[in-house]
């Protein structure tokens, strides 16, 4: 066996997800985010459709068993979601509330219930990790934010909007500007 090891090169491209009606979730998609019809048929005999958006292929397949998440007023009750990265939240929000989305939760909403406590009394969220080179004081002065809305589409899928400074020496998510090299 061989100590070497080699990176393999990768990009993520596609999420594919049971839902109850994969033409809906076609349209919400292509309402919202100007997203690409590339496919749509039948697989094993359910329907499916494939849109491109944001540079990631969604697959929506119907499926006789799926079952909704919680829906709205239940947001904590419930965690995936799909994530895109906005470079201007507010902006963003503005533009899909104009084309109908429904929002359960604002930037400010989602800060406070960031900062409050669980039924358990423990806080809501706690971060007991931060990676090289990023650390609590340069969060704390305003080196590193992470702004956050949601929305419900359907069969309430969640929709977060991300908007994320981060400094230049992360690279972390998508769309940063890469890390210096030097």
């Amino acid at each position: 066996m061989s100590d070497e090891t080699s990176e393999v090169s990768a990009r993520f491209i596609e999420v594919s997800m049971a839902c109850s009606d994969a033409a809906l979730q076609e349209a919400f998609w292509v309402e919202m985010f100007d997203a690409k019809v590339i496919f749509r048929g039948r697989m094993e005999g359910q329907r499916f459709s494939r849109i491109v958006v944001a540079g990631v292929s969604l697959v929506f397949r119907e499926d006789p068993a799926f079952e909704a998440p919680p829906g709205p007023g239940r947001e904590r009750s419930f965690r995936a979601h799909l994530g895109l990265r906005v470079p201007h939240l507010d902006e963003a929000i503005r533009a899909l509330e104009a084309r109908g989305a429904r929002f359960v939760l604002k930037p400010d909403e989602v800060r406070r219930l960031q900062r409050s406590k669980g039924a358990d009394d423990n806080p809501l969220l706690e971060i007991d990790y931060i990676a090289s080179p990023l650390t609590a004081p340069r969060i704390a002065a305003g080196d590193f934010r992470h702004d956050v809305a949601i929305f419900v589409g359907p069969d309430n899928l969640w929709v977060e909007l991300n908007e994320i400074r981060e400094p230049t020496d992360t690279g972390w998510y998508p769309g940063s500007a890469p890390a210096d090299s030097s």
